[in-house]
């Protein structure tokens, strides 16, 4: 078993470093005279077919063949929305990310997971395979997506600076932003061609609320609000100079603080989440190594209770990793689509929704409003009901597992009475050859007994015994007979239990439960993450706010739209104080702030206030420029705070199954086995004596 391991590892070992050897071999390839040759040949020649082209042209071939398939069209779908970055009317490049993003981490797991399912025949640690599978997938999606917008974001960083530079030339934002965009990699060509397109057009109020909704982030939101403003209202000059130049200034500090955010923070987390799956390769060889040095732990794993501490495990890197996403994800935005929630096609059905009325909180009620909050604090998109159906087939899930998994672990623990090797009492260390059939021979003689056991009344010692002495062909050697005759009777009484115990139904229950109230505590875990940056939420706010107070004609109402385009926390009272403005401005005022009670967020809608009664916008906010040096150290050790709070909660999170690997299946479990033998090894002892 060991060599069978050790092979494993190298074999993986040799594979990763010969994948790392042709990938540096080809990006070394890359930057020599030989690739710049090639290009070179390729630029000449335009109606010489290359290699890259044939292989995208089978790439698109292979996507519309994945297409005729449903499963695999869902999934592709799925793959597709995450990388909508792409998505501004260039349907080839689209699907191109998408397959080569598929082949790619497909590709990766099952190199890794083919070798390991060739030298293990073992189903558990097929199953743990297949959940570290799951699990991987959804670990290089995310890198995959994480890398996309690092990547726009870079080159949005320089798509500004070029926009600068071509305004100080022109004086105009269409013309800057035409030439930025022309000179710009190809994904922000695509946003500097449609920021043109939108502001060019005759009905450009349409066109900009069309791709503010399709923007990928918050950035390209903001230059595009902005640019449509300065064409419509034109560029006014302040004390500092132009305003448009002042406001892009503003969204690249901005946008350079995200990116060392994102950095920083994925700097400290990275590799919790392959820290986190190591358990689900764990399991095996700790098992095998405990069982050859101390025999008795192969019982111990064989036991109910050892595929108890194997499930938890499971259990807890499951859960490790849903939190870890939590934390890692900045920028969370729930996009609508078209397609149907499971949740909302599970409430048509006549019996769900008659549960969840049954089961949830009354419309109204103080229960129904605190829900409702923390769902809308969270910014899911599913409605009280659709929740209720969430909790409702998480519980049932869970009960029905942790029963089923009952079952399994009282079958498997019957199996393991009637089949396990009866080793001696008083056992040390490994069996040999000899001894081990021996046990195998006693067990297959304890399974006659207890099958002719089924049929016979009363069940004693001596009922036993004389079996014993009819199948054993011996007479008067009743001491010897004894200690058999025990322990069948005591394999028969554990056989005689029940199927299934009531606290295992007690227990099955609470699993239930814990499983009904499973969603209320991921949200409540992201509510707290989404408190950790609210105060840095504000400060955006507030550079939004400095960026527009300079420009002419801006209203209050207009300052709150601009708010809720760039809130993410703060999104829906701004959207529902927007909703209400126009029926009275002071009264919605008031309700965000009721609605959002969060200090620094008041203070700015009370400067709100005072613009709405007899102050200027531009002096209610005069502290925003006078405090600018001040704000932005304040802001500075803020983000370290918050990297370094949620960098601490990762690695606790990220190490929390493999402390549970080493200390619950391990260490713990050597420690009782070992208390045992040596209990039973002393009463071994005083009955000598």
């Amino acid at each position: 078993m060991d060599r069978e391991w050790l092979s494993l590892l190298l074999g993986m070992a040799t594979v990763l470093f010969l994948i790392a050897l042709a990938a540096y071999m080809w990006l070394s390839r890359r930057n020599t005279e030989v690739a710049a040759v090639r290009r070179y040949e390729a630029l000449r020649q335009p109606g010489k077919t290359t290699r890259r082209q044939i292989l995208y042209s089978g790439l698109q071939k292979l996507y519309s063949l994945c297409e005729q398939v449903p499963i695999l069209r869902t999934y592709l779908v799925h793959v597709r929305r995450r990388l909508a970055i792409l998505s501004l009317g260039d349907e080839w490049k689209l699907r191109l990310e998408t397959m080569k993003s598929v082949l790619f981490i497909w590709g990766l797991l099952l190199l890794i997971a083919i070798p390991i399912v060739l030298m293990v025949r073992d189903l558990f640690t097929w199953g743990m395979l297949g959940i570290g599978l799951w699990v991987g997938h959804g670990i290089l999606s995310d890198m995959g997506v994480h890398r996309l917008e690092v990547r726009l974001l870079r080159q949005l960083r320089n798509f500004m600076g070029d926009v600068r530079h071509h305004y100080h030339r022109h004086g105009m934002v269409e013309e800057a932003i035409y030439d930025a965009a022309d000179g710009a990699p190809y994904e922000m060509t695509l946003h500097g061609q449609a920021l043109y397109e939108t502001l060019s057009a005759s009905d450009s109020e349409e066109k900009l609320a069309q791709y503010v909704e399709l923007a990928p982030n918050r950035y390209l939101q903001g230059i595009a609000g902005l640019s449509h403003l300065v064409k419509e209202h034109g560029d006014p000059k302040s004390d500092t100079g132009s305003v448009y130049l002042k406001g892009l200034e503003k969204l690249t500090g901005e946008l350079n603080l995200e990116l060392l955010r994102r950095e920083r923070l994925g700097y400290l987390l990275q590799g919790l989440s392959i820290i986190a799956l190591l358990p689900l390769l764990g399991t095996h060889p700790i098992e095998a190594w405990a069982s050859h040095y101390f025999p008795a732990m192969d019982t111990f794993y064989g036991s109910a209770w050892g595929w108890a501490i194997k499930i938890a495990v499971l259990a807890i890197v499951w859960i490790s990793y849903v939190l870890l996403r939590n934390i890692s994800e900045l920028d969370i935005t729930n996009r609508p689509t078209s397609r149907k929630r499971w949740e909302q096609r599970a409430y048509s059905w006549p019996w769900m929704r008659s549960l969840v009325h049954r089961l949830g909180p009354m419309p109204g009620s103080a229960e129904a409003e605190r829900v409702t909050k923390l769902l809308k604090d969270t910014a899911s998109p599913l409605r009280l009901e659709w929740f209720y159906v969430q909790r409702i087939a998480a519980g049932c899930i869970a009960f029905f597992v942790v029963l089923g998994l009952f079952v399994a672990l009282t079958v498997t623990d019957r199996h393991q009475i009637l089949y396990a090797p009866v080793k001696p009492g008083t056992m040390f260390g490994q069996l040999s050859p000899e001894e081990e059939a021996k046990a195998h021979e006693i067990a297959l003689l304890d399974r006659r007994m207890l099958s002719q056991l089924k049929e016979v009344r009363p069940r004693n010692e001596n009922t036993v015994m004389s079996l014993l002495r009819k199948e054993m062909n011996v007479q008067d050697q009743d001491e010897q007979l004894r200690p058999a005759a025990r322990r069948i009777l005591g394999k028969l009484a554990k056989l005689d239990k029940p199927l299934f115990a009531w606290w295992e139904g007690l227990l099955a229950i609470a699993a239930g439960w814990g499983g009904y109230a499973m969603p209320v505590g991921i949200r409540w875990f992201r509510r707290h993450m989404r408190q950790m940056e609210m105060k840095h939420e504000v400060d955006q706010l507030q550079v939004v706010i400095g960026m527009l107070v300079g420009m002419e004609r801006m209203s209050v109402e207009q300052l709150l739209m601009w708010m809720e385009q760039f809130a993410r926390i703060f999104q829906e009272p701004l959207q529902t104080c927007l909703l209400h403005f126009e029926h009275g401005a002071e009264q919605s005022l008031t309700q965000l702030k009721e609605d959002a009670p969060f200090l620094p967020f008041t203070r700015t809608i009370e400067k709100l206030e005072l613009a709405m009664q007899h102050l200027p916008i531009k002096q209610a906010f005069d502290d925003l420029e006078s405090e600018q040096a001040f704000a932005r150290e304040q802001r500075k050790q803020e983000y370290e705070q918050l990297i370094e709070q949620k960098a601490g909660w990762g690695r606790l999170i990220g190490f929390a199954p493999l402390m549970s690997l080493i200390f619950g299946y391990l260490v713990i479990p050597l420690v009782v086995v070992s208390l045992q033998q040596m209990t039973m090894y002393y009463d071994q002892l005083q009955r000598i004596q």
